[in-house]
């Protein structure tokens, strides 16, 4: 750890203005969003049994984050799905402003009217009831055995009709790369990001010369390479080679030990993680960089924000900061059930513009009262009452249990009562600080 380093954790322990500033990766237009408007994230987990959810791959989904298709028998570019097909998948319209950009395009149909496409693949609906569940893994299913619609874990196929398969989001497979630099998603820095393929360490771009040379490790490039896609080569003062994205260096930070760690932006104020894609994230939330605490999403005056969720039994890791996951079904089954009149009290809703809309892991939900209330990857999101302080997390890992009553007066569904008796699951709600992590 540098001197340098040491002394800028030491001002984030007393307070100092860079440890509270909100953190967002760059969200000029150089960088482009993941989804347009109106298109969501949605990260497929599976639960294993007294453990944390494991992650396996991203889907994308509609502005209620139900799954999109693609079609097998469409051209690149273009839908063959017309007439009765598609009354049976509706097709994605784009609204008439939208403008393609990146990854996503626009395929015209009838008339004027267009439909987006990722990756050259039409966008679909699905008119009737999608499989329940998320596909878990190769040859089998979402733990429940009469559902016929099989996951195949090379090709995702998972859908209700052979030939349609659930789009995956894959930015990866677009992205021209140098040997030794990979995309990887960044949920800490709210995007795709670039790291080295060897250690997995997070790039970053500087808005100056750095401060401490020696804090920094400049991504080299061979003596062979050449310019590729938006890379770059620039020779430096010293002879060597250096690898640059859309016309900036790229470094590494020495003191940052995981892709999760974005410590730089504490040592240099102008440093941020080169991302290739950033995430929609709303003008009150940010995520703050705290020391001795790691990344943490915020409100805009630095309240911790959490979400609440099914309690399952899970052995170990709940403590750590990527400890307690859980899929995104289970969390949209809580809804704003799960914080009633009397909760709401101690738990505060980040409430949402009454113009909102769904964009990349973010949706809207209504409270019983009209107001809008954001939600994070199927969780709602609320601040604590006991929380003063920019960076304070008194209501992690808090957990509350419901009872029920002889009279059936009492709902249990949002703890898991609607839930499959084969799912691990208790009667109590569980409190966490907003993940994350994948």
């Amino acid at each position: 750890m540098t001197k340098k380093f040491a002394r800028s954790i030491a001002a984030g322990i007393l307070g100092s203005a860079l440890a509270l500033q909100g953190y967002a990766a760059d969200d000029s237009d150089a960088v482009p969003l993941s989804t347009p408007p109106g298109i969501m994230l949605v990260d497929v987990m599976q639960f294993i049994t007294n453990s944390s959810a494991q992650y396996l791959w991203r889907r994308l989904g509609d502005a209620d984050g139900k799954p999109l298709y693609t079609y097998d028998r469409d051209p690149a570019g273009r839908s063959s799905c017309v007439g009765g097909c598609a009354q049976e998948f509706p097709p994605l319209i784009a609204e008439p402003d939208a403008k393609a950009f990146g990854d996503w395009t626009l395929v015209r149909r009838e008339g004027k009217v267009r439909q987006w496409a990722y990756q050259g693949k039409p966008l679909y609906r699905y008119s009737g009831q999608d499989p329940v569940g998320e596909p878990v893994a190769s040859g089998g299913n979402s733990g429940d055995t009469d559902n016929p619609a099989i996951y195949d874990a090379g090709s995702k196929v998972y859908s209700p009709k052979e030939g349609w398969r659930r789009a995956a989001y894959a930015p990866e497979k677009t992205l021209r790369l140098p040997a030794g630099i990979e995309l990887k998603s960044l949920m800490t820095s709210n995007g795709y990001g670039l790291v080295t393929a060897d250690t997995g360490m997070p790039m970053y771009v500087l808005g100056s010369a750095p401060k401490d040379p020696g804090a920094w490790t400049p991504v080299y490039a061979p003596l062979i390479a050449a310019p590729l896609g938006d890379f770059t080569v620039v020779t430096r003062d010293d002879g060597k080679r250096q690898w640059a994205y859309r016309g900036e260096r790229l470094y590494t930070f020495n003191a940052d030990y995981s892709q999760n760690d974005i410590n730089g932006t504490l040592a240099q104020p102008d440093a941020r993680i080169a991302l290739a894609y950033r995430h929609f994230i709303p003008d009150s939330i940010s995520i703050g960089v705290y020391p001795l605490r790691g990344p943490l999403m915020t409100t805009s005056d630095g309240l911790a924000v959490y979400t609440q969720t099914r309690y399952h039994l899970q052995y170990g890791g709940r403590h750590m900061r990527d400890g307690y996951r859980y899929t995104y079904l289970d969390a949209k089954g809580v809804g704003v059930l799960g914080c009633d009149q009397k909760c709401v009290d101690t738990w505060r809703p980040v409430l949402a513009p009454s113009d909102a809309r769904s964009a990349g892991f973010w949706e809207v939900a209504t409270r019983p009262d009209g107001q809008k209330q954001w939600v994070y990857r199927g969780s709602l999101l609320y601040t604590y009452a006991h929380d003063t302080k920019p960076g304070e997390t008194n209501g992690n890992n808090r957990h509350e249990i419901l009872w029920g009553d002889a009279q059936g007066t009492v709902d249990l569904t949002p703890t898991g009562g609607d839930r499959d008796p084969r799912y691990n699951s208790g009667a109590g709600l569980y409190w966490h600080v907003a993940g994350l992590y994948n």
